[in-house]
């Protein structure tokens, strides 16, 4: 346990805050700014943030930033580490995510401090862009960043049992007949796009902190060909929704896409509990079989939407153009 301020950058500001890397001894301060904001469970914060920050993966390629008033942890921002493909390379890309200001700090500008840090240091690590899906509350904060909102995630959904809010309670694994464990199939990266890495190390991170959450998969073969899609229940009121959250495989065939996502409605219509199937998507994304695919499937666009920002480090210009990204709901670590 490294003792504080041993040989880490840091900025200070004319009123004494201090932004450098997060180190050892803040957990116990990091995890008290947590349960104040959100009351939850001591135990279960700091094992949630050690499951999801201290695995070998995340531990040797994420970034934490704190803010402090002396030695008082009074802020926290991190970027991990969330790899996206370009071309065949896979990029060093970090998600924005777990930021939270102390109250008795908020005002003095600290989340726009820790925002820019990176951007401000020499001696950062390698960074080709950050990005990040920010609720309503912080998007403010990123935009006056100089971050940018080249597209958001739209919504749509396809109805399957209306009735079912009156008839059907909340869906129970026992109720399901989708695969609980995902077949292997070969990615699908867009050549002219950006798309989720699906490297073994990010993905093994990635199943280790999400571990008790439940996801089921459906998978549509056609000979050698397969394309597999990632599934999770979610309950809105009495709404029993099934969502896409990703689908993987030989994704740029348009006809194969759209017949996989046929046999899928027609899956999910055969559970009765169910009121309606939905997807998030980038609708700008140049191929347009996926959104031509859902239109002819009865899928409705919705008007709820998911912001979708980002920053470049590098001289990555593709980063912010819209059609570049093939998006879904998976690609946000809360998936």
């Amino acid at each position: 346990m490294s003792k504080p301020d041993a040989g880490t950058p840091t900025s200070t500001s004319d009123d004494g805050i201090r932004i450098r890397h997060y180190d050892d001894w803040m957990l116990p301060q990091v995890i008290d700014l947590f349960v104040a904001e959100y009351a939850s469970d001591r135990e279960e914060e700091e094992r949630s943030f050690l499951e999801f920050y201290e695995h070998p993966f995340q531990r040797a390629h994420g970034i934490r930033l704190v803010a402090l008033d002396a030695e008082r942890v009074c802020g926290f921002q991190s970027f991990f580490y969330w790899p996206y493909m370009y071309r065949g390379r896979e990029l060093r890309t970090f998600q924005s995510g777990r930021s939270l200001i102390s109250p008795d700090y908020r005002g003095r500008r600290i989340f726009a401090r820790l925002l820019s840090f990176l951007a401000e240091s020499e001696d950062r690590p390698e960074i080709d862009f950050l990005m990040g899906f920010p609720v309503e509350m912080s998007y403010g904060s990123f935009m006056r960043n100089r971050w940018s909102n080249p597209l958001d995630l739209v919504w749509y959904a396809r109805i399957l049992h209306p009735f079912s809010v009156i008839r059907s309670g909340p869906p129970s694994d026992a109720g399901f007949d989708f695969q609980r464990e995902p077949e292997a199939v070969e990615p699908y990266y867009p050549y002219d796009g950006f798309s989720l890495s699906k490297n073994p190390d990010f993905v093994a991170w990635r199943k280790a902190y999400a571990a008790t959450r439940t996801y089921y998969y459906f998978h549509h073969r056609e000979g050698e060909k397969m394309v597999r899609f990632e599934l999770k229940p979610n309950q809105r009121g009495r709404i029993n929704e099934l969502v896409i959250g990703d689908i993987v495989g030989d994704c740029g065939d348009p006809e194969l896409l759209r017949r996989g996502l046929r046999a899928l409605v027609r899956s999910a219509k055969r559970h009765s509990f169910l009121t309606i199937l939905t997807i998030a998507v980038n609708a700008q994304f140049a191929d347009s079989s996926l959104i031509a695919s859902l239109r002819r499937l009865g899928f409705i666009r919705l008007r709820s939407k998911i912001y979708f920002i980002v920053k470049p480090i590098a001289e990555k210009p593709e980063s912010e153009d819209p059609r570049c990204w093939w998006l879904l709901r998976s690609d946000i670590d809360t998936w």
